[in-house]
């Protein structure tokens, strides 16, 4: 069993490559899904959250009130930080789990392990390759601004949050741009499907390709 990482910059279209994937036939690992299970009313993540911001980020049922949160973390390196220390310990430790319980199982030949902040986490140690879903900076901000309703200051808040997506390119073993229309992005997700298949063991990652194989030096 293959386990591969999946990420990039934020509204790139990473959940939508993922998507493509498993109807090719990967089974996806979700870090955004592990992370809204560990914070359900009553678990310690939930717990440890509202000691340290408090119960006015809780809706009337006790669940967290996701955007009065992301206010606050993106207002707020610390508050940030203080987050990520919470979360992503146990996001990690559940993944792994699920990726061991899969290959116990021995039913899925490629594991695809989707997680937003792979490189800043260093989960990228544990797996090989990576693709990192990307596209240029416009897209990138017209998308916040139609998806979530952003401002141009948060924005900018929700980027320099992230590792550059250049970054995170040069640490890829894989880039997709996904900055045209979805039958573009469905073909190079195909052919990237095509070459993530055929190898074995997983490439040397100072050699990335791009969807179509070629070899890309690092610069």
């Amino acid at each position: 069993m293959k386990v591969i990482g999946l990420t990039g910059g934020i509204a790139s279209g990473k959940s939508t490559v993922a998507a493509l994937l498993r109807e090719l036939g990967a089974v996806i690992v979700d870090a955004d899904q592990i992370a809204r299970e560990i914070v359900q009313p009553g678990q310690d993540a939930w717990r440890e959250i509202v000691d340290s911001f408090g119960t006015g980020i809780l809706h009337p049922d006790k669940s967290l009130d996701r955007d009065k949160l992301r206010k606050i973390i993106f207002a707020s390196e610390q508050a940030r930080k203080q987050l990520q220390s919470i979360m992503h310990p146990r996001i990690r430790a559940l993944a792994q789990e699920r990726i061991a319980q899969l290959a116990a199982a021995q039913g899925a030949e490629i594991v695809i392990y989707e997680a937003p902040l792979l490189f800043e986490n260093g989960v990228h140690e544990w797996l090989r390759p990576v693709i990192v879903v990307a596209c240029d900076l416009e897209t990138q901000r017209l998308r916040l601004a139609t998806r979530d309703r952003l401002s141009a200051e948060e924005i900018q808040r929700h980027l320099d949050a992230q590792m550059p997506l250049a970054e995170k390119i040069q640490l890829a073993d894989y880039v997709i741009d996904n900055s045209g229309d979805l039958a573009e992005l469905k073909k190079k997700v195909a052919t990237l499907w095509d070459e993530i298949r055929s190898i074995s063991p997983a490439p040397d990652s100072s050699r990335r390709k791009d969807p179509r194989g070629h070899d890309r030096q690092p610069e």
